[in-house]
């Protein structure tokens, strides 16, 4: 049999069906976005696709999710003592601090998560294993750009017994913890997961349409999506040395958030429900919204659970990051579309969930808590454009 139609549908390219499952190979399709491909799966492989993908399943095991932003234990602004570290990173490096701490404090023996390869090829974004403070500053910096998470994730488990830090994305935490349930003989080996606020995976199109916007033609050696700066700059570094850039606000605003996967638009979590600590841009705001002004890097930090608060509390207490007190009812004007999707987003779910033939797998994420939360006739507009959209892609990908 081929690969499920929906899975291809519902697909965020991460590579964990190509790692379990013989045959199956990710590969970069012509619109940009990675997707599974293979010329035959067994049942029992396409069975335990479906139980795996992070694109069908994003299960929460807590049961709170009470709040919009989903459990909670403490709610704070921080950011990277390290003031290098601060700047070059695309917020206030704080992921980037807890990862160092992690390592140099030897609580774990190395940290998953995502980097380019050292020629700085911008689609070679791939699963890296750091185990120095150098190796998490090479990979530091966001990413807007698709990427292979888990393709070679059993080969790096496998390859010794070491113990890790996950960052990723918040379908990657899921992803990863699908995993540790379908193989339980890697469950001690992940200690800490920490997500980062996600608004979508743009295509690789996208980037290359930045790129031609910059107007300079000259063969790219790098592309830096945001740091050296808060909220930093798309930034291209040309073979011949130069550099070209634009803000944040012209690259993400303009470009990269135009061109997202469809799976992104239907997204339960893009604010890391799954992960020990989740982080995103603290944003200054300027009449309830977002200020995009260049400054000093700072992130917000949902602390979910204990193992979260003890790596914040010892990170504090080490030197390694700064805090402020954050009352959470501040989060809603610096992650205005965060919350404004949290609410509409159950309506899209509950149009994929139908479409799919019920395969969406979202459980406590709080999406349908949080779709009463809005108008129910504009709902259920949202519910007919959605299972439209999801008409048109599952139709596209038959035909190529």
């Amino acid at each position: 049999m081929t690969i499920d139609r929906d899975i291809l549908t519902m697909c965020n390219g991460c590579g964990l069906c190509e790692a379990l499952c013989p045959g199956v190979s990710i590969q970069l399709q012509d619109d940009g976005f990675y997707r599974p491909h293979a010329s035959s799966v067994s049942p029992s492989d396409m069975e335990r696709i479906r139980k795996v993908c992070p694109g069908l399943n994003v299960v929460n095991h807590t049961g709170g999710n009470r709040s919009i932003w989903g459990d909670v234990a403490r709610v704070c602004n921080a950011w990277a003592s390290n003031p290098d570290i601060r700047h070059n990173s695309s917020s206030g490096g704080v992921t980037s601090a807890l990862a160092i701490y992690l390592l140099e404090s030897g609580k774990v023996d190395a940290v998953l998560h995502v980097g380019t390869d050292e020629d700085g090829n911008y689609k070679s974004n791939h699963l890296c294993v750091s185990r120095t403070r150098e190796d998490v500053l090479k990979r530091n910096a966001s990413r807007y750009a698709p990427a292979q998470v888990f393709n070679e994730i059993k080969t790096i488990l496998d390859s010794d017994s070491a113990t890790y830090a996950f960052i990723g994305k918040p379908c990657d935490i899921a992803g990863m913890q699908n995993l540790v349930n379908a193989c339980p003989q890697y469950k001690d080996r992940i200690v800490c997961y920490l997500a980062i606020f996600c608004a979508g995976i743009p295509s690789f199109r996208a980037t290359e349409q930045a790129i031609d916007t910059l107007g300079h033609d000259v063969p790219v050696a790098s592309v830096r999506y945001r740091g050296d700066g808060w909220p930093g700059y798309f930034t291209v570094t040309y073979t011949d040395g130069s550099t070209r850039r634009m803000t944040y606000n012209d690259s993400w605003g303009k470009i990269l958030g135009k061109r997202l996967a469809f799976r992104c638009k239907v997204c339960p979590d893009g604010i890391g429900l799954l992960a020990d600590i989740s982080s995103g841009d603290a944003w200054h705001t300027r009449n309830g919204y977002p200020d995009f002004t260049e400054g000093e890097g700072r992130n917000f930090c949902f602390i979910r659970t204990q193992r979260g608060e003890r790596l914040m509390r010892e990170a504090l207490e080490a030197g390694y990051i700064e805090e402020e007190p954050l009352d959470i009812s501040q989060v809603e004007h610096m992650q205005r579309y965060q919350h404004t999707r949290r609410k509409e987003v159950g309506w899209r779910i509950a149009a994929a969930w139908v479409m799919s033939g019920f395969k969406v797998r979202f459980h406590g994420t709080g999406w349908q808590r949080n779709a009463m939360r809005i108008n129910p006739w504009r709902g259920i507009r949202i519910l007919l454009g959605s299972a439209r959209r999801y008409r048109q892609q599952k139709r596209g990908l038959q035909t190529k």
